[in-house]
């Protein structure tokens, strides 16, 4: 199989082309991330210091390895007095929970841990849809509900205890390019291509007058309206309906460096990772792993494999050892799928069947 000569992303990955170099469009448009440094974050969190008696912000944790060495660095680097909060979607897996009560033990701050069922509700809803009519572009619908969940509980967390500072730190390298390329390759959204979020909008409009079973419930109808402003339209929500609240990102200040992050966090927060699974990276949901799954079965392709490319680009990898890893962390163990949907309450069966007709129909 073809592959581009920078990075590893193959000939079948959604939206790719190749020049005559064997270099990926990806690349070519490919922007290195800028960090706005250390000085930069300390003069941003000047005015919120001391501004409350008790916490400086609330910090939102997971149990993964990106919020966990935020934490951290905010606590120890930082002298910010912190409110850790999380929300529990229901997927929350047993080793990011025991992650969290670690680490707020040992850099001494206070854990909130507030349950929401957005996801909960509305995930064996859209499964049950995309069994019916399986696509690619509508994998992503599986976590509906969970950014819905985390940024509305931030901001709700930041305003009840009149903190006026949330913090938040997702990786800068994690962009999936194929989800956005496969929701977007339609006729409703190619009319508005150069605006994302509604060309999105309108492709996830386009999917579900394919199947209509997304949204024959109305509270999943409600839940992914919702999802789509706290996603797409954060700050505009925020300054709507929580004024007083500014929202900060961590790590467009602070640099996103593997290696640095995993060997602080296990070193100084005792974080671990689940023991059968082959990379560090979202340990910290169980949906994850059957939406990689789904991902990989359907299009050959998973959001792993656009990550180790994006550290391809940031030079934070060679192609050799991106591949190399490729090959451990693609794989997938069983057990990961079984749990998830023991969680979500639907038949194994009726899933490897449906996926069975999509891969066959495909070949047609």
């Amino acid at each position: 199989m073809k592959r581009c000569k920078k990075c590893l992303l193959p000939e079948n990955y959604p939206g790719i082309t190749f020049n005559e170099e064997g270099i990926c469009n990806y690349c070519e448009s490919y922007k290195k991330k800028k960090y706005k440094g250390k000085e930069e974050l300390d003069r941003f969190l000047e005015p919120f210091r001391n501004k409350h008696e008790k916490y400086d912000c609330v910090v939102g944790v997971s149990g993964g390895r990106d919020s966990s060495y935020m934490l951290y660095y905010l606590v120890k680097k930082c002298n910010l007095r912190v409110l850790a909060y999380t929300a529990d979607h229901g997927f929350v897996t047993e080793v990011a929970k025991t992650n969290m009560k670690k680490m707020a033990d040992i850099l001494g701050v206070e854990l909130v841990i507030e349950e929401h069922d957005f996801l909960k509700k509305t995930v064996k809803l859209n499964l049950s849809a995309w069994l019916r009519k399986p696509s690619p572009a509508m994998i992503p619908m599986l976590c509906c509900g969970c950014r819905l969940g985390i940024n509305r509980g931030l901001l709700k967390c930041a305003k009840k205890n009149k903190v006026p500072l949330v913090v938040t730190g997702g990786s800068p390298i994690e962009p999936s390019y194929f989800k956005t390329a496969l929701l977007t390759s339609n006729p409703l959204s190619r009319y508005i291509s150069r605006i994302k979020s509604l060309s999105l909008l309108f492709g996830l409009l386009y999917e579900i007058i394919k199947n209509p079973r997304y949204f024959l419930n109305p509270y999943n109808a409600i839940v992914n309206l919702k999802e789509y402003f706290y996603f797409f339209h954060l700050e505009r929500v925020r300054r709507l309906l929580y004024p007083n609240q500014t929202i900060l990102n961590f790590y467009h200040y602070i640099e996103w460096d593997e290696a640095t992050i995993l060997s602080t966090i296990k070193n100084e927060l005792n974080w671990r990772k689940e023991a059968d699974s082959p990379t560090t990276w979202r340990a910290d949901c169980s949906l994850n792993f059957l939406r990689n799954y789904l991902f990989r079965e359907c299009i050959g392709v998973t959001e792993k494999d656009n990550i180790l490319s994006n550290m391809i680009r940031e030079n934070k990898l060679t192609r050799e050892e991106a591949m190399e890893r490729q090959r451990t962390e693609n794989t997938i163990p069983q057990r990961f799928i079984m749990d998830a949907f023991n969680e979500i309450g639907l038949s194994p069966s009726d899933f490897f069947a449906a996926l069975k007709r999509y891969k066959e129909k495909r070949k047609v």
